[in-house]
């Protein structure tokens, strides 16, 4: 049920908490630490990630952001781009 489903608004904060869903690998491997450095990074200029919990365990995320901080180039102004929206079992 999608009421069973918290939305969790992630920040730099949360993200050395918690993780996000695709940092799945080895903490100290190159990819892990790469991934969440760049994460970090667009988290800072306007980047969100919000992550989808159900029964205390990451199901998902939707990754989105202003057009102008878009990573996508996107001839729009005022307008949110998703980047990326993944639901898992």
């Amino acid at each position: 049920m999608l009421s069973d489903i918290l939305l969790i608004d992630l920040n730099t904060n949360l993200l050395e908490g918690i993780g996000s869903y695709c940092l799945r690998s080895k903490k100290k491997s190159d990819g892990y630490m790469n991934k969440s450095k760049w994460l970090n990074d667009r988290l800072e200029v306007g980047f969100r990630y919000v992550q989808l919990v159900g029964n205390k365990k990451q199901v998902g995320f939707i990754e989105y952001a202003e057009s102008e901080y878009s990573s996508i180039v996107v001839h729009a102004t005022d307008y949110l781009v998703i980047l990326r929206f993944t639901v898992g079992k």
